[in-house]
């Protein structure tokens, strides 16, 4: 009998809305709409894949080591729609690269551009190929002449000459 009047008395308080000054501190907030929020765009199968080589050579800038296409963090998700945006609107490659370097800074690129101090990223790898390779071509023509010996004796010195006479003297 006490159960059912409890329960009968809680009845109208439970239908109640809760009362916003009364709300839990730790409750989570309402999430307030994106600033410029980037819908969905259908794109033609060679949008697609102009798309797709596009997030290969943007990095997530939450992931780090990983392109947009790779990561699954929700900067990547809200890159990938960009890129989808920025292609269905009619930009180049380029210009899509360098919105996002204009928002990201060169880094945001995966591959360097090859200008300026980065391309001592690209000479320097062949530089020290070929410096690599003399340095083999070099050593192993010294490592032939060394294994085959001069190719006639040396001539005998004056030395070596009052050396035989002497001993011949002797005997």
């Amino acid at each position: 009998m006490l159960v059912a009047m409890m329960a009968l008395s809680a009845g109208p308080l439970l239908a109640q809305e809760p009362d916003p000054s009364t709300a839990h501190a730790n409750a989570p907030e309402p999430r307030p709409a994106a600033e410029e929020e980037i819908p969905a765009v259908r794109l033609t199968p060679a949008q697609e894949a102009r798309a797709r080589v596009l997030e290969g050579e943007l990095r997530c800038p939450v992931c780090r080591s990983q392109s947009i296409r790779q990561s699954r963090s929700f900067m990547a998700d809200d890159m990938r729609r960009k890129v989808r945006q920025l292609i269905a609107e009619g930009r180049t490659d380029e210009e899509i690269r360098q919105f996002f370097v204009d928002r990201y800074s060169a880094w945001v690129l995966l591959t360097p551009p090859k200008r300026g101090f980065n391309l001592a990223a690209y000479l320097l790898p062949a530089v020290v190929v070929v410096i690599g390779a003399a340095g083999l071509a070099f050593a192993s023509r010294r490592w032939k002449r060394a294994a085959t010996g001069p190719a006639q004796p040396p001539p005998p010195s004056r030395h070596l000459a009052r050396l035989e006479r002497e001993i011949e003297e002797i005997e």
